[in-house]
Protein backbone atom coordinates (compact mmCIF):
# COMPACT_ATOMS: atom_id res chain seq x y z
CA UNK A 1 0.00 0.00 0.00
CA UNK A 2 1.32 3.45 -0.95
CA UNK A 3 2.47 5.62 1.94
CA UNK A 4 2.97 9.38 1.59
CA UNK A 5 6.47 10.67 2.12
CA UNK A 6 7.13 12.33 5.47
CA UNK A 7 10.26 14.38 6.12
CA UNK A 8 11.32 15.98 9.41
CA UNK A 9 13.77 18.88 9.28
CA UNK A 10 15.27 19.38 12.75
CA UNK A 11 17.04 22.69 13.38
CA UNK A 12 18.96 23.61 16.54
CA UNK A 13 17.84 27.12 17.55
CA UNK A 14 20.68 29.67 17.87
CA UNK A 15 23.00 26.69 18.16
CA UNK A 16 26.31 28.43 18.82
CA UNK A 17 24.76 30.86 21.31
CA UNK A 18 22.95 28.05 23.15
CA UNK A 19 26.16 26.01 23.46
CA UNK A 20 27.86 29.06 24.98
CA UNK A 21 24.96 29.45 27.41
CA UNK A 22 25.36 25.86 28.60
CA UNK A 23 28.85 26.82 29.78
CA UNK A 24 27.88 30.34 30.89
CA UNK A 25 24.40 30.46 32.46
CA UNK A 26 24.83 34.21 33.06
CA UNK A 27 24.24 34.71 29.30
CA UNK A 28 20.65 33.44 29.47
CA UNK A 29 18.05 36.08 28.68
CA UNK A 30 20.72 38.52 27.47
CA UNK A 31 21.49 39.65 23.91
CA UNK A 32 24.51 37.59 22.81
CA UNK A 33 26.59 38.26 19.71
CA UNK A 34 29.36 35.92 18.53
CA UNK A 35 31.84 37.21 15.96
CA UNK A 36 35.25 38.65 15.20
CA UNK A 37 36.92 41.66 16.76
CA UNK A 38 35.28 44.94 15.68
CA UNK A 39 38.65 46.41 14.68
CA UNK A 40 39.26 43.60 12.19
CA UNK A 41 37.15 42.30 9.32
CA UNK A 42 35.01 40.35 11.75
CA UNK A 43 31.31 39.86 11.16
CA UNK A 44 28.49 38.46 13.27
CA UNK A 45 28.65 34.67 13.00
CA UNK A 46 25.71 34.00 15.34
CA UNK A 47 23.42 35.96 17.64
CA UNK A 48 20.58 35.27 20.07
CA UNK A 49 16.93 36.11 19.52
CA UNK A 50 17.33 38.98 22.00
CA UNK A 51 20.09 40.44 19.81
CA UNK A 52 18.00 39.97 16.67
CA UNK A 53 15.24 42.06 18.20
CA UNK A 54 17.75 44.91 18.40
CA UNK A 55 18.34 44.65 14.64
CA UNK A 56 21.53 42.57 14.73
CA UNK A 57 21.76 39.69 12.27
CA UNK A 58 24.27 37.16 10.93
CA UNK A 59 26.93 38.46 8.51
CA UNK A 60 26.55 42.03 9.84
CA UNK A 61 29.95 43.69 10.40
CA UNK A 62 30.82 43.54 14.10
CA UNK A 63 31.57 47.26 14.15
CA UNK A 64 28.00 47.91 13.02
CA UNK A 65 26.65 45.50 15.68
CA UNK A 66 28.52 47.48 18.34
CA UNK A 67 26.97 50.70 16.97
CA UNK A 68 23.47 49.18 17.15
CA UNK A 69 23.99 48.35 20.83
CA UNK A 70 25.44 51.78 21.57
CA UNK A 71 22.43 53.44 19.91
CA UNK A 72 20.05 51.26 21.93
CA UNK A 73 21.58 52.69 25.11
CA UNK A 74 20.19 52.08 28.57
CA UNK A 75 20.51 48.65 30.22
CA UNK A 76 20.91 46.93 26.83
CA UNK A 77 24.33 48.52 26.42
CA UNK A 78 25.62 46.75 29.51
CA UNK A 79 23.54 43.56 29.17
CA UNK A 80 24.66 42.71 25.61
CA UNK A 81 27.51 40.17 25.54
CA UNK A 82 29.98 40.17 22.65
CA UNK A 83 31.96 36.94 22.38
CA UNK A 84 35.04 36.98 20.17
CA UNK A 85 36.40 33.55 21.04
CA UNK A 86 33.97 30.65 20.99
CA UNK A 87 34.25 27.14 22.35
CA UNK A 88 35.93 25.76 19.20
CA UNK A 89 35.59 21.96 19.06
CA UNK A 90 32.76 21.91 21.61
CA UNK A 91 30.32 22.96 18.89
CA UNK A 92 31.07 19.84 16.89
CA UNK A 93 30.87 17.63 19.96
CA UNK A 94 27.43 18.97 20.92
CA UNK A 95 26.25 18.54 17.34
CA UNK A 96 27.43 14.94 17.39
CA UNK A 97 25.51 14.25 20.60
CA UNK A 98 22.32 15.50 18.96
CA UNK A 99 23.05 13.46 15.83
CA UNK A 100 23.47 10.32 17.92
CA UNK A 101 19.97 10.81 19.35
CA UNK A 102 18.33 11.52 15.98
CA UNK A 103 20.13 8.69 14.22
CA UNK A 104 18.65 6.21 16.69
CA UNK A 105 15.09 7.54 16.34
CA UNK A 106 14.52 7.48 12.55
CA UNK A 107 15.06 4.89 9.80
CA UNK A 108 16.91 7.48 7.67
CA UNK A 109 19.02 10.31 9.03
CA UNK A 110 21.29 12.84 7.37
CA UNK A 111 23.20 15.78 8.86
CA UNK A 112 22.73 18.76 6.55
CA UNK A 113 25.07 20.92 8.61
CA UNK A 114 26.37 21.24 12.15
CA UNK A 115 22.93 22.42 13.36
CA UNK A 116 20.43 21.13 10.78
CA UNK A 117 19.36 17.51 10.32
CA UNK A 118 17.00 15.61 8.04
CA UNK A 119 14.95 12.56 9.01
CA UNK A 120 12.83 10.57 6.56
CA UNK A 121 10.11 8.77 8.52
CA UNK A 122 7.98 7.68 5.57
CA UNK A 123 6.01 4.53 6.30
CA UNK A 124 6.40 4.87 10.07
CA UNK A 125 2.89 6.18 10.76
CA UNK A 126 1.59 3.00 12.39
CA UNK A 127 4.76 2.44 14.39
CA UNK A 128 4.80 6.00 15.75
CA UNK A 129 1.03 5.92 16.38
CA UNK A 130 1.57 2.83 18.52
CA UNK A 131 4.68 4.00 20.35
CA UNK A 132 4.08 7.77 20.63
CA UNK A 133 0.51 8.50 19.58
CA UNK A 134 1.31 9.93 16.14
CA UNK A 135 3.88 11.73 13.98
CA UNK A 136 3.73 15.03 15.86
CA UNK A 137 3.97 13.23 19.19
CA UNK A 138 7.05 11.43 17.87
CA UNK A 139 8.59 14.81 16.97
CA UNK A 140 7.79 16.09 20.46
CA UNK A 141 9.46 13.00 21.93
CA UNK A 142 12.62 13.73 19.89
CA UNK A 143 12.57 17.41 20.81
CA UNK A 144 12.29 16.57 24.52
CA UNK A 145 15.13 14.04 24.34
CA UNK A 146 17.48 16.61 22.82
CA UNK A 147 16.48 19.21 25.41
CA UNK A 148 16.80 16.83 28.38
CA UNK A 149 19.92 14.90 27.31
CA UNK A 150 21.93 17.64 25.57
CA UNK A 151 20.34 20.83 26.89
CA UNK A 152 19.72 22.45 23.50
CA UNK A 153 16.44 23.72 21.99
CA UNK A 154 15.32 22.00 18.77
CA UNK A 155 12.70 23.11 16.26
CA UNK A 156 11.16 20.51 13.91
CA UNK A 157 9.30 21.06 10.64
CA UNK A 158 7.32 18.14 9.18
CA UNK A 159 6.16 18.00 5.55
CA UNK A 160 5.97 15.71 2.50
CA UNK A 161 9.22 17.10 1.05
CA UNK A 162 12.53 18.42 2.34
CA UNK A 163 12.06 21.94 0.99
CA UNK A 164 8.61 22.27 2.59
CA UNK A 165 9.92 20.77 5.85
CA UNK A 166 12.77 23.31 5.84
CA UNK A 167 10.30 26.17 5.53
CA UNK A 168 8.04 24.59 8.15
CA UNK A 169 10.94 24.42 10.61
CA UNK A 170 11.18 28.22 10.50
CA UNK A 171 7.55 28.43 11.64
CA UNK A 172 8.37 26.02 14.46
CA UNK A 173 11.00 28.36 15.95
CA UNK A 174 11.80 28.73 18.71
CA UNK A 175 11.83 25.25 20.20
CA UNK A 176 8.58 24.03 18.65
CA UNK A 177 6.98 21.75 16.06
CA UNK A 178 5.12 22.69 12.87
CA UNK A 179 3.54 20.19 10.48
CA UNK A 180 2.33 20.65 6.90
CA UNK A 181 -0.01 17.87 5.76
CA UNK A 182 0.19 16.55 2.16
CA UNK A 183 -3.00 18.29 1.04
CA UNK A 184 -1.91 21.62 2.56
CA UNK A 185 1.54 22.07 0.99
CA UNK A 186 0.59 24.53 -1.76
CA UNK A 187 -1.66 26.50 0.59
CA UNK A 188 1.21 26.68 3.11
CA UNK A 189 3.82 27.73 0.55
CA UNK A 190 1.79 30.24 -1.49
CA UNK A 191 1.95 33.32 0.82
CA UNK A 192 5.70 33.04 1.48
CA UNK A 193 8.08 35.58 -0.04
CA UNK A 194 10.06 34.03 -2.89
CA UNK A 195 13.34 34.58 -1.06
CA UNK A 196 12.11 32.41 1.81
CA UNK A 197 12.58 29.43 -0.53
CA UNK A 198 15.94 27.62 -0.13
CA UNK A 199 17.76 27.84 -3.44
CA UNK A 200 16.44 31.26 -4.49
CA UNK A 201 19.15 33.83 -3.86
CA UNK A 202 19.17 37.64 -4.15
CA UNK A 203 19.98 37.72 -7.87
CA UNK A 204 17.15 35.38 -8.90
CA UNK A 205 14.86 37.07 -6.38
CA UNK A 206 15.50 40.49 -7.92
CA UNK A 207 14.90 39.14 -11.44
CA UNK A 208 11.61 37.52 -10.36
CA UNK A 209 10.41 40.70 -8.65
CA UNK A 210 11.15 42.66 -11.81
CA UNK A 211 8.62 40.38 -13.52
CA UNK A 212 6.05 40.97 -10.80
CA UNK A 213 6.65 37.68 -8.96
CA UNK A 214 6.83 38.32 -5.21
CA UNK A 215 5.16 35.29 -3.60
CA UNK A 216 5.67 31.56 -3.91
CA UNK A 217 2.08 31.16 -5.14
CA UNK A 218 2.84 33.42 -8.09
CA UNK A 219 6.03 31.46 -8.81
CA UNK A 220 4.14 28.17 -8.84
CA UNK A 221 1.73 29.57 -11.46
CA UNK A 222 4.54 30.22 -13.97
CA UNK A 223 4.90 27.69 -16.83
CA UNK A 224 8.03 25.52 -16.67
CA UNK A 225 8.95 26.41 -20.26
CA UNK A 226 9.08 30.10 -19.36
CA UNK A 227 11.20 29.34 -16.28
CA UNK A 228 13.62 27.26 -18.38
CA UNK A 229 14.01 29.96 -21.00
CA UNK A 230 14.29 32.89 -18.60
CA UNK A 231 16.12 31.48 -15.58
CA UNK A 232 17.57 28.10 -16.51
CA UNK A 233 17.24 24.62 -15.11
CA UNK A 234 18.27 25.52 -11.54
CA UNK A 235 15.14 27.55 -10.79
CA UNK A 236 12.98 25.02 -12.64
CA UNK A 237 14.30 22.28 -10.34
CA UNK A 238 13.43 24.40 -7.27
CA UNK A 239 9.90 24.98 -8.55
CA UNK A 240 9.45 21.28 -9.26
CA UNK A 241 10.58 20.55 -5.70
CA UNK A 242 8.00 23.01 -4.41
CA UNK A 243 5.26 21.45 -6.52
CA UNK A 244 6.00 17.78 -6.19
CA UNK A 245 8.46 17.16 -3.34
CA UNK A 246 12.15 17.15 -4.17
CA UNK A 247 12.90 13.46 -3.61
CA UNK A 248 16.30 14.37 -2.20
CA UNK A 249 16.26 11.71 0.52
CA UNK A 250 17.14 8.26 -0.82
CA UNK A 251 17.23 5.27 1.47
CA UNK A 252 20.64 3.69 1.15
CA UNK A 253 21.10 -0.05 1.16
CA UNK A 254 24.03 -2.39 0.91
CA UNK A 255 27.61 -1.39 1.59
CA UNK A 256 27.86 1.69 3.78
CA UNK A 257 31.56 2.10 3.13
CA UNK A 258 34.45 2.52 5.51
CA UNK A 259 33.57 3.94 8.92
CA UNK A 260 29.91 4.24 7.95
CA UNK A 261 30.22 6.27 4.75
CA UNK A 262 27.10 5.87 2.60
CA UNK A 263 26.95 5.33 -1.13
CA UNK A 264 26.56 8.46 -3.22
CA UNK A 265 23.24 9.29 -4.85
CA UNK A 266 24.77 9.97 -8.25
CA UNK A 267 21.56 11.45 -9.65
CA UNK A 268 21.89 14.34 -7.17
CA UNK A 269 25.63 14.69 -6.76
CA UNK A 270 26.77 18.29 -6.19
CA UNK A 271 28.31 20.20 -9.08
CA UNK A 272 31.14 21.47 -6.91
CA UNK A 273 32.38 21.57 -3.31
CA UNK A 274 34.57 24.36 -2.02
CA UNK A 275 35.84 26.40 0.91
CA UNK A 276 37.13 29.97 1.13
CA UNK A 277 39.11 31.86 3.74
CA UNK A 278 39.26 35.62 4.28
CA UNK A 279 42.39 36.57 6.22
CA UNK A 280 42.07 38.89 9.19
CA UNK A 281 45.04 40.79 7.70
CA UNK A 282 46.26 40.62 4.12
CA UNK A 283 49.11 38.11 3.83
CA UNK A 284 52.11 37.52 1.61
CA UNK A 285 53.98 34.88 3.64
CA UNK A 286 54.33 31.72 1.46
CA UNK A 287 54.21 29.47 4.55
CA UNK A 288 50.86 30.93 5.67
CA UNK A 289 49.49 30.63 2.15
CA UNK A 290 50.60 27.01 1.88
CA UNK A 291 49.13 26.06 5.26
CA UNK A 292 45.87 27.79 4.38
CA UNK A 293 45.62 25.95 1.07
CA UNK A 294 46.12 22.71 2.97
CA UNK A 295 43.33 23.46 5.45
CA UNK A 296 40.94 24.44 2.66
CA UNK A 297 41.84 21.28 0.76
CA UNK A 298 41.26 19.14 3.85
CA UNK A 299 37.80 20.59 4.43
CA UNK A 300 36.75 20.29 0.78
CA UNK A 301 38.03 16.71 0.48
CA UNK A 302 36.33 15.70 3.72
CA UNK A 303 32.97 16.91 2.42
CA UNK A 304 33.61 15.18 -0.89
CA UNK A 305 34.32 11.86 0.85
CA UNK A 306 31.11 12.23 2.85
CA UNK A 307 29.31 12.20 -0.52
CA UNK A 308 31.45 9.24 -1.64
CA UNK A 309 32.84 11.17 -4.61
CA UNK A 310 36.18 11.79 -6.29
CA UNK A 311 37.15 15.03 -8.04
CA UNK A 312 38.80 15.44 -11.43
CA UNK A 313 39.13 19.24 -11.40
CA UNK A 314 40.52 21.78 -8.91
CA UNK A 315 40.05 25.55 -8.94
CA UNK A 316 42.00 28.02 -6.78
CA UNK A 317 40.51 31.44 -6.04
CA UNK A 318 42.71 34.42 -5.14
CA UNK A 319 41.50 37.85 -4.04
CA UNK A 320 44.17 40.53 -3.67
CA UNK A 321 44.26 43.45 -1.25
CA UNK A 322 42.87 45.73 -3.99
CA UNK A 323 39.84 43.36 -4.23
CA UNK A 324 40.72 42.14 -7.70
CA UNK A 325 39.78 38.45 -7.85
CA UNK A 326 41.00 35.71 -10.16
CA UNK A 327 40.37 31.98 -10.42
CA UNK A 328 42.72 29.44 -11.93
CA UNK A 329 41.70 25.83 -12.45
CA UNK A 330 43.01 22.61 -13.91
CA UNK A 331 42.41 18.89 -14.10
CA UNK A 332 43.96 16.32 -11.82
CA UNK A 333 45.95 13.45 -13.38
CA UNK A 334 43.09 11.17 -12.30
CA UNK A 335 39.97 11.37 -10.16
CA UNK A 336 40.88 11.31 -6.46
CA UNK A 337 39.57 12.04 -2.96
CA UNK A 338 43.04 12.13 -1.35
CA UNK A 339 43.95 15.39 0.39
CA UNK A 340 47.61 15.12 -0.60
CA UNK A 341 46.94 14.76 -4.34
CA UNK A 342 44.43 17.62 -4.39
CA UNK A 343 46.72 19.83 -2.30
CA UNK A 344 49.69 19.25 -4.61
CA UNK A 345 47.58 20.35 -7.57
CA UNK A 346 46.16 23.35 -5.68
CA UNK A 347 49.67 24.58 -4.82
CA UNK A 348 50.68 24.20 -8.46
CA UNK A 349 47.62 26.14 -9.65
CA UNK A 350 48.26 28.87 -7.10
CA UNK A 351 51.82 29.25 -8.37
CA UNK A 352 50.57 29.51 -11.94
CA UNK A 353 47.76 31.94 -11.14
CA UNK A 354 49.38 34.26 -8.59
CA UNK A 355 51.30 36.70 -10.78
CA UNK A 356 50.74 40.00 -8.94
CA UNK A 357 53.04 41.31 -6.22
CA UNK A 358 50.28 42.24 -3.84
CA UNK A 359 49.19 40.90 -0.50
CA UNK A 360 46.35 38.39 -0.56
CA UNK A 361 43.02 39.00 1.14
CA UNK A 362 41.19 35.73 0.36
CA UNK A 363 41.98 32.19 -0.77
CA UNK A 364 39.60 29.49 -1.94
CA UNK A 365 39.77 25.88 -3.16
CA UNK A 366 36.90 24.33 -5.13
CA UNK A 367 36.55 20.75 -6.39
CA UNK A 368 34.37 19.69 -9.33
CA UNK A 369 33.87 17.17 -12.16
CA UNK A 370 32.99 14.37 -9.75
CA UNK A 371 32.96 10.62 -10.28
CA UNK A 372 31.91 7.74 -8.03
CA UNK A 373 34.06 7.48 -4.92
CA UNK A 374 35.96 4.90 -2.92
CA UNK A 375 33.00 2.63 -2.13
CA UNK A 376 32.73 1.88 -5.87
CA UNK A 377 35.15 -0.61 -7.36
CA UNK A 378 38.36 1.18 -8.45
CA UNK A 379 40.68 -0.53 -10.92
CA UNK A 380 44.47 -0.33 -10.80
CA UNK A 381 44.68 1.20 -7.32
CA UNK A 382 48.28 1.18 -6.10
CA UNK A 383 49.16 0.17 -2.52
CA UNK A 384 50.19 3.76 -1.77
CA UNK A 385 46.87 5.14 -3.02
CA UNK A 386 45.02 2.57 -0.95
CA UNK A 387 46.98 3.51 2.19
CA UNK A 388 46.30 7.22 1.59
CA UNK A 389 42.61 6.52 1.07
CA UNK A 390 42.30 4.69 4.39
CA UNK A 391 44.43 7.31 6.15
CA UNK A 392 42.12 10.19 5.22
CA UNK A 393 38.98 8.17 5.92
CA UNK A 394 40.38 7.38 9.39
CA UNK A 395 41.20 11.06 9.94
CA UNK A 396 37.60 11.95 8.98
CA UNK A 397 36.32 9.42 11.51
CA UNK A 398 38.48 10.83 14.33
CA UNK A 399 37.45 14.40 13.55
CA UNK A 400 33.77 13.54 13.52
CA UNK A 401 34.21 12.20 17.03
CA UNK A 402 36.71 14.66 18.55
CA UNK A 403 36.35 17.82 16.48
CA UNK A 404 38.19 19.53 13.62
CA UNK A 405 41.52 19.64 15.42
CA UNK A 406 41.24 16.18 17.00
CA UNK A 407 44.01 15.11 14.64
CA UNK A 408 46.32 17.24 12.51
CA UNK A 409 48.21 15.92 9.48
CA UNK A 410 50.38 17.20 6.65
CA UNK A 411 51.23 20.92 6.41
CA UNK A 412 48.53 21.59 8.99
CA UNK A 413 50.94 20.46 11.73
CA UNK A 414 52.90 23.69 11.32
CA UNK A 415 49.75 25.71 12.09
CA UNK A 416 49.30 24.44 15.65
CA UNK A 417 51.42 27.21 17.15
CA UNK A 418 50.27 29.89 14.72
CA UNK A 419 47.23 32.13 14.71
CA UNK A 420 44.59 30.86 12.32
CA UNK A 421 43.03 33.06 9.64
CA UNK A 422 39.37 33.94 9.82
CA UNK A 423 37.39 31.42 7.77
CA UNK A 424 34.38 32.56 5.78
CA UNK A 425 31.30 30.79 4.55
CA UNK A 426 31.55 31.31 0.81
CA UNK A 427 27.77 31.37 0.49
CA UNK A 428 26.85 33.75 3.28
CA UNK A 429 30.20 35.45 3.94
CA UNK A 430 30.20 34.51 7.62
CA UNK A 431 33.61 34.78 9.25
CA UNK A 432 34.37 32.07 11.77
CA UNK A 433 38.00 31.70 12.69
CA UNK A 434 36.85 30.86 16.22
CA UNK A 435 34.14 28.36 15.37
CA UNK A 436 33.18 25.72 12.76
CA UNK A 437 30.53 27.00 10.37
CA UNK A 438 28.75 25.84 7.20
CA UNK A 439 30.60 26.06 3.98
CA UNK A 440 29.44 26.40 0.43
CA UNK A 441 28.81 23.44 -1.74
Amino acid sequence: MYSARIVCLADLDCFFVEVERLHRPDLRGRPVVIGGEPGSRGVVAACSYEARRLGIHSAMPMAEAYRVVQDAGGPLRTKTAFLHHGLHGNYTLYSKRVQDILRGEAPYFKARSVDEFELDISGCERLFARDHGGIEQFAEHVRRRVRNEVGLPLSIGIAPSRIAAKMASRHAKPDGIFRVLPGEVEQFLAPHDIQAVPGIGPAIGTALRARGVHRVGQLLDLPERMLDNSFGLALTAVVRALREGDGSVRRQAGNTGAFGRGEADLSRRPKSIGHETTFERDVIDPAVIRQTLWRLTEDACRRMREQDLRARHVTVKIRYSDFKTLTHGGFLPEATDADSAVFERAVQLFGEGCRRRLRIRLLGVRLSRFTAGASQLQLFTTPREQREQWLFVAVDHIRRRYGRDGVVVGPGVARIRQQRPVEANSTAGIQSGFMPMRASG
